[in-house]
């Protein structure tokens, strides 16, 4: 076990606090890696000076402008900084352009399997279900089959890209397949690219409103720096309202009903994507190199149970229905090997089966839970 162990069972987090001591979290997408200096020292110079008052960051435009910036360098694409809002989490412009922009019983449709939370946000809010189950050979989205899917009730797309679970970066083709069945049916897109950075040699993130004036005009794009330098407990995240219904129905809500952002994360954020650069590169280096290397021992050591080289993210999608463990792998991995993984089964109906795996961690903590995978499989 590396040194960093200490450290790592002495967080405060949900991914090392929820098992005991002796289960090797790899669940929760959290890396286990330090966050980027600039961004410790921008905290450390807030709580030295004790500046925890109502902040200018939290409130002015310096973190829509420095996401435009950011994504204009990453991707190509500059957001209007006077249609980016900002937000306490990606969750909430989600749940927030759902609840005004559709009705009850309106439909809107996920692909699957897809994140657990986008579910919960379908049905608290009264909307109905439609379900685009990506195939597991290749998991790519089919023109054809989306207007298929699609019914006369549904009302909007909530794309996860890069996705999660699976890690497929969808490319220029699959989405415009989206915008052009999106202008068909005057439906709104909402996508969630919090996993843009995260995308590997051979790949290319593209941002869906990047496609043209018709198809940013029907969108909201969500993100964060959150997943990128490790700072989900901080919440801070930013949404561009291209969809003008979207943006004039939550410019007429009450003030306040939507909270707001901490001047920690704002500033953490604003950090990020100012000062992060050289840190992501590296990171996303190492991620990578760990990508290949538990790919590669899978494929050796395990090869009943199959799994796609993940495009971006820093999670695999296992495929474990091959085996006697399913179709809830991941509760029979907690409780004989030790391990914590991602149940797949709460990715929808299409993951039972399935387990996530988080390889955001050091290379022996990556060896040791495949060690106890690959022992419990045998065993089973």
């Amino acid at each position: 076990m590396p040194s960093d162990i200490e450290r790592l069972r002495a967080l405060s987090g949900i991914k090392w606090q929820r098992y005991g001591a002796e289960v090797i979290p790899a669940w929760v997408a959290d890396m286990d890696f330090p966050t980027a200096p600039a961004i410790v020292e921008s905290l450390r110079a807030m709580v030295a000076a004790s500046d925890f008052g109502y902040n200018l960051t939290a409130f002015d435009d310096s973190i829509p402008k420095a996401w435009a910036e950011w994504s204009e360098r990453h991707f190509g694409w500059r957001p209007d900084v006077e249609r980016t809002k900002v937000f306490t989490s990606t969750l909430q412009p989600i749940s927030a352009a759902l609840m005004v922009a559709t009705e009850p019983g309106d439909g809107v449709l996920l692909f699957t399997p897809v994140y657990p939370p986008f579910y919960g946000i379908v049905k608290k809010a009264g909307r109905r279900l439609v379900e685009y189950r990506l195939e597991e050979s290749e998991w790519r989205i089919d023109a054809e089959r989306l207007r298929s899917a699609i019914d006369v009730g549904t009302r909007a797309i909530v794309l996860c890209n890069p996705h999660n679970p699976s890690g497929r970066v969808f490319d220029r083709e699959e989405l415009s397949a989206i915008a052009a069945v999106a202008e068909e049916r005057d439906l709104l897109v909402v996508s969630d690219e919090i996993w843009q950075d995260f995308v590997y040699t051979g790949a290319r993130h593209i941002p869906f409103a990047s496609l043209g004036p018709e198809a940013a005009s029907r969108c909201v794009t969500v993100t964060s720096a959150s997943k990128s330098f490790s700072l989900g407990g901080l919440s801070c995240a930013v949404a561009h309202l291209g969809a003008a219904v979207v943006a004039e129905k939550l410019a007429a809500l009450p003030p306040h009903v939507l909270g707001g952002v901490n001047a920690l994360g704002a500033h953490a954020t604003l950090a990020a994507w100012t000062h992060g650069d050289a840190w992501l590169a590296e990171t996303i280096a190492t991620l990578q190199a760990n990508r290949d290397h538990v790919i590669a021992r899978l494929a050796a050591e395990l090869p009943e149970v199959p799994v796609m080289t993940p495009e971006a993210t820093y999670l695999v999608w296992l495929d474990f229905r091959g085996t006697r463990l399913a179709p809830d792998p991941a509760k029979f991995l907690l409780e004989e090997a030790r391990v914590g993984l991602s149940p797949g089964p709460d990715f929808g109906t299409a993951g039972k089966g399935f387990a996530r795996l988080n390889f955001a961690t050091h290379r022996e903590l990556l060896d040791e839970i495949v060690d106890r995978v690959v022992g419990a499989v045998r065993s089973a």
